[in-house]
């Protein structure tokens, strides 16, 4: 939060910005959760701050929770909608939320009032994961602040192509026209393919060996 705000300001992590909860909704989870984001709000003058929570939506993805918000949060930049928790319809009474906006109903916000999404992914054993993700507004303009508009120009022109196959594709997919990409086992190697010594391992495809002939560190220590 610290980071965000010296990229907007205050009036910036104020106003602009919401967070993407963990939001498993046990009831260890909610209560240390909300603490904590309830807490960060009060401290850094935030009066209510948007919170999201995608798997109200999605269950827990585990490892692409992280991604499942900020694919939210992508979606969020583009359709302006905050999602709300679908699956609650009040608030248990043990959430802190004083200084949150937690509720059912999506909320509203035009794409362009929004810079700041925290992506709260967290990890097992505690709420100490916590991402910064800025709009695509707010980041071509630091990208152009720091490569000047020409730079940035040229790089648009030159993305055109890449655009339209994002677009071919996507159209595809509507249509249920694309095809899985399947790759399974392709690259894979078998243990006959490397080359095993009790000194050394080589790989196809490594010009090194690895080497097995570890000295012992303990070899020049006395009793």
């Amino acid at each position: 939060m610290a980071t965000a705000r010296s990229l907007v300001g205050d009036d910036g992590l104020q106003k602009r910005s919401y967070i993407h909860a963990h939001g498993t909704g046990t009831p260890q989870n909610r209560v240390t959760e909300s603490e904590i984001m309830n807490e960060l709000a009060k401290t850094f003058g935030i009066t209510n701050w948007p919170v999201a929570a995608v798997k109200a939506y999605l269950g827990h993805t585990l490892a692409p929770a992280a991604g499942d918000q900020l694919t939210s949060a992508l979606g969020t930049w583009k359709y302006g909608l905050i999602p709300g928790i679908a699956t609650i319809d009040h608030l248990a009474e043990d959430v802190h939320a004083s200084h949150l906006t937690i509720g059912s109903a999506h909320i509203e916000r035009s794409p362009e009032s929004l810079d700041i999404a925290f992506i709260n992914s967290k990890g097992f054993g505690g709420n100490n994961a916590t991402g910064l993700a800025l709009s695509p507004d707010l980041t071509m303009k630091l990208l152009e602040k720091r490569h000047g508009r020409t730079d940035l120009l040229a790089h648009a022109q030159r993305n055109e192509s890449v655009q339209e196959k994002v677009r071919e594709y996507d159209q595809q997919a509507s249509r249920g026209e694309s095809t899985p990409i399947y790759q399974f086992g392709e690259g894979v190697l078998e243990g006959h393919d490397i080359n095993l010594t009790d000194t050394t391992i080589q790989i196809p495809g490594f010009e090194q060996p690895i080497e097995l002939n570890v000295p012992n560190a303990f070899s020049d220590m006395t009793d």
